[in-house]
């Protein structure tokens, strides 16, 4: 996948911004307060039309403006598409070549970016929340199957949740099969994603960090899968759901850590080993996504080069240089590292590029 040209139009603080992107490498270098980060979420913006820093759309607009665009040329396996998005307070907008998208999910179905971000790195660390959607959105992009039981799961949780609101479980069991029914299926897709990444991590680890621990990831599921030991865990905790108004249990509430070493938790990382863990994890999905199909998401690096020794930063360059992706790398100054043929440099200073 490769975005060519792209414009944004009264997005944060571009009033207009039209660039064509290298199919490869593209540093963005600038101070602090330029744009460099307001350009890493459009990027991401048009491919999963959310964003990585806000929940909200009103602070994605231009101050004072009523909407913003977001276009590009997308490239996917040998297939072009013009992709445009328009955004204001009250919701999202879609187009593909020009005619509008029947729904916002089915656009997004289409387009994948990996993103490294220092935001979304603290949120990562300390939000299970964070970590789930991590899963949720690779394996919804991968496997239609499971979005679809995602979706079908949530419409129970949400039913089963106002059940435990009013105050009469009459109907409760009959909702915890059928949720039991949904969440067999999605533990066992994050289980077999989780078996999946372990076998990339530890090698990416030792190849960014230059050292030998094995890095893996931890599946911590509040059930287990097997519905006669989940039924027992809900009528178990039956009166605790009751008395909190809503559901305990499920994977609404699953969990996933990293390690290093023997059993090392993510708790007593250091700063430094974190960052390059999730590095080592987004890598691992990338791919993990590349080897399906030959796809390759865009790689959106925002900031990435900070808290990171240069022996660290060399060895990620190294590494990106033998992937095929389009990588996207923002940074307040051009790493010393970085002598890679082809690489598109620009300067970004107070919403333009350079």
């Amino acid at each position: 996948m490769v975005i060519r040209e792209f414009g944004a139009i009264q997005f944060r603080n571009y009033r207009e911004l039209f660039v064509t992107f290298a199919e490869r490498i593209n540093l963005f270098v600038g101070d602090n307060g330029q744009g460099k980060t307001n350009l890493a979420e459009a990027l991401y913006f048009l491919c999963h039309l959310t964003s990585f820093r806000s929940h909200r759309l009103e602070p994605l607009l231009h101050f004072g403006e009523a909407s913003a665009w977001i276009q590009g040329t997308v490239v996917k396996q040998e297939s072009e598409q013009k992709a445009r998005v328009e955004i204001t307070r009250r919701g999202r907008r879609a187009w593909l070549d020009e005619a509008p998208v029947s729904t916002l999910s089915a656009y997004a179905a289409l387009f994948y970016a990996i993103l490294f971000n220092p935001d979304s790195l603290y949120s990562y660390r300390h939000y299970p929340a964070s970590r789930r959607n991590e899963v949720d959105r690779f394996l919804s992009f991968v496997d239609p199957d499971y979005l679809d039981a995602l979706r079908k799961y949530r419409v129970i949780l949400t039913q089963k949740n106002e059940l435990l609101k009013s105050g009469n479980p009459s109907s409760l069991p009959e909702w915890n099969q059928l949720l039991l029914e949904r969440a067999s299926d999605i533990i066992k897709r994050r289980a077999a994603l989780q078996e999946r990444l372990n076998a990339q991590l530890p090698a990416l680890f030792a190849h960014l960090a230059g050292r030998e621990e094995a890095l893996q990831l931890v599946y911590e599921p509040s059930l287990c899968g097997e519905p006669e030991a989940d039924a027992a865990t809900l009528a178990r905790v039956r009166e605790h759901e009751l008395a909190a108004g809503h559901a305990l249990h499920g994977p609404h509430r699953d969990d996933f850590q990293l390690t290093l070493g023997k059993q090392r938790k993510e708790t007593y990382f250091s700063q430094g080993e974190y960052r390059v863990s999730l590095l080592a994890l987004k890598l691992a999905l990338n791919a993990l996504l590349s080897e399906r199909d030959g796809f390759r998401p865009v790689i959106v690096l925002d900031d990435v080069f900070s808290e990171l020794d240069s022996g660290v930063q060399a060895r990620l360059l190294d590494y990106l240089q033998g992937i095929d992706n389009q990588i996207f790398i923002t940074a307040t100054q051009s790493p010393t590292a970085i002598q890679i043929p082809g690489v598109q440099f620009m300067e970004i200073r107070d919403g333009r590029i350079n």
